[in-house]
């Protein structure tokens, strides 16, 4: 009745040739090519796993017109009690190892930190009595309801679960197809909801300034951006699509070729 087409341009191709119904999963960057653009014409519908701010502001609105911004796609965020005086570094999956020299040269900068890493880095030689390194936890959403500040990437499965979890956040986007990730860095920065720093881990001398400037982010701009109910409304709109009980989003601007029957 429906097939979620997790990003791959290929499958949402081989489903429309087959007039199998798509909801093409939709990510952040410059996907303008025509191998993109061809699916997006072809789906159903789209989805994005973030809010609508967080779009890049360059969508073409028959594209916003047939999206479903699944904000709080994230599992169920714990209640922690707070330690401020914890930094919580995460290292995802896609992308290089934390650089582990770095992160210990920082942690012995500020001693009275406690730093706790979540995900591979490099080796560290001699790591400070502060500097905590978790490797692969399946813990981490704990780690990120408790952590004073949490500093990673700009995948959507971080950035959704920091929203989630109303922490402040150091967001140092990685270099991804498409410039996916430094797209998702600037929209956080500019709505306020993020510290945003390109180019990689900031100079230990830089912490404090940061540190600083995270605790002061206005936890209202990251409130608007994660909502409570996006799994189980998605769930009801994906179902709506299947059994037809859901109209499918109307495109704001004509585009003849949404027209054409797969």
């Amino acid at each position: 009745a429906l097939m979620v087409v997790d990003v791959s341009v290929e499958v949402a191709m081989l489903a429309r040739l087959t007039s199998t119904p798509t909801v093409y999963v939709r990510l952040t960057g410059r996907r303008d090519d025509p191998a993109h653009m061809d699916a997006f014409r072809g789906a159903t519908a789209l989805m994005c796993p973030f809010s609508a701010p967080l779009d890049d502001p360059g969508t073409p609105d028959w594209i916003r017109g047939k999206t479903h911004y699944a904000a709080g796609l994230t599992p169920e965020v714990p209640r922690r009690e707070v330690r401020e005086d914890v930094v919580l570094v995460v290292v995802g999956r896609g992308g290089a190892v934390g650089d582990g020299a770095r992160i210990a040269e920082t942690a012995r900068a500020y001693p009275e930190l406690q730093w706790r890493v979540a995900g591979p880095v490099s080796p560290v030689s001699r790591p400070p009595a502060n500097l905590i390194l978790l490797g692969w936890t399946e813990a981490a959403s704990d780690e990120i309801a408790r952590a004073g500040v949490v500093v990673g990437g700009a995948g959507n499965g971080l950035v959704n679960a920091v929203l989630a979890a109303d922490r402040p956040f150091i967001c140092l986007p990685e270099t991804r197809p498409y410039d996916e990730q430094f797209m998702t860095g600037r929209r956080l920065e500019a709505l306020g909801a993020a510290v945003v720093v390109e180019g990689g881990w900031p100079p230990a001398r830089a912490w404090s300034d940061l540190l600083a400037e995270a605790r002061g982010l206005d936890p209202m701009a990251r409130a608007g951006l994660v909502d409570a109910e996006g799994p189980a409304a998605t769930a009801r709109w994906l179902l709506g699509l299947a059994d037809g009980s859901c109209a499918t989003a109307v495109p704001t601007v004509s585009n003849p070729i949404l027209r054409t029957s797969a």
